[in-house]
Formats: C-alpha cells, sequence, structure tokens
C-alpha cells in the first residue's frame, strides 16, 4: 500500500505545473490540426496540467506537412509547410481561440472545432489562401474555394494533389 501512495505521490510530482495560469494553449501539428491544451479542466482544480487535446479543424482539409506542389512555371513549392506555418501565425495571435464540438470525433480521435481569429473564421482563411479546401461536411468553404481557384491563390496557381489523395498516395 505504502509503495502503491509512494507511486501515485512521484506521478503527481512529475506532472504538476503549478496553478493553472494564462489563457488555453495550441500547437500546431500541421495544416488543419492542432493540440489543444485547455487553461481550465477538472485536473487544474488539483493543481495538475490539463492534458492536451487533439482538435481537428471542422469542414476543412489543408496539405499535409510534407506535401509539396508546382507553381504556374512548374518549380516545386512546400505547399504543407506553408500551410503550417500560416495555421501557425494565426494560432500566435492573441484574439485565436476555437469552439470544440466534443460530440464528432474522427478516426484518429481529433475533436472538430472551428477557430477564429480576430472575428474570422480559421477555415475560411486557409481555404480564401489557397492552402485548405473544403472536405466533408464543410460546404460552406465551397464558395470560398471557388473563388481562390479563380484568383489563383496559393496552390490554385499552379498544380497540386488534394491532401485526401495524396495521402492515398498520390503525388504530382
Amino acid at each position: 500500500m505504502v509503495g502503491v501512495v509512494l507511486v501515485l505521490a512521484v506521478a503527481a510530482a512529475a506532472i504538476w505545473d503549478g496553478p493553472a495560469q494564462g489563457g488555453d494553449r495550441y500547437v500546431v501539428r500541421d495544416g488543419d490540426t492542432l493540440e489543444w491544451t485547455p487553461r481550465d479542466c477538472l485536473l487544474s482544480r488539483f493543481g495538475l496540467s490539463c492534458l492536451p487535446q487533439p482538435l481537428r479543424l471542422y469542414g476543412v482539409d489543408a496539405f499535409e506537412s510534407a506535401q509539396t506542389c508546382r507553381d504556374a512555371a512548374g518549380r516545386t513549392w512546400a505547399c504543407g509547410s506553408v500551410a503550417t506555418r500560416r495555421l501557425a501565425e494565426l494560432v500566435a495571435r492573441p484574439s485565436f481561440a476555437c469552439n470544440v464540438d466534443s460530440e464528432f470525433i474522427d478516426k484518429r480521435a481529433r475533436e472538430f472545432a472551428v477557430c477564429t481569429v480576430d472575428g474570422k473564421d480559421v477555415g475560411g482563411l486557409l481555404v480564401s489562401e489557397g492552402l485548405a479546401f473544403y472536405y466533408g461536411r464543410g460546404l460552406q468553404y465551397l464558395p470560398i474555394e471557388a473563388e481562390a481557384r479563380r484568383e489563383k491563390r496559393g496552390a490554385w496557381a499552379g498544380s497540386f494533389v488534394r491532401p485526401q489523395f495524396w495521402r492515398q498516395g498520390a503525388r504530382i
């Protein structure tokens, strides 16, 4: 019994992060995936760190981090890295926040979230910039995608493989 209590005490000390401070924390994993650590949760009431939760932007599919595209001249560019960096830029703004829908979870155990920055939908911004595409139930992004395509923004200026097909092995 004493051994169990000692192990629990050591484990609690290892994850002790002091009282919860600041706001929620977001870490970008790729162009449409974040890791969210809420400031407040059941654990924080005991002075422990909240556990991070994987989130996926609702209704959009961004280029995979390692994915490449071609520009109008046929030159390769790192569209996946650009999409990931762009999401990181948006996440870094003080007004960034996500509304998590815990009812919907994808096959990788990510909860879906609609995120905003400066009052604008982050998924819509990425689609508008040609770094993401409407996906699944994200039909509200179809007109935004059509405009990005017409204006040849981002990847629409050249050639690419949609991320869903790139994950299946398709390459340009």
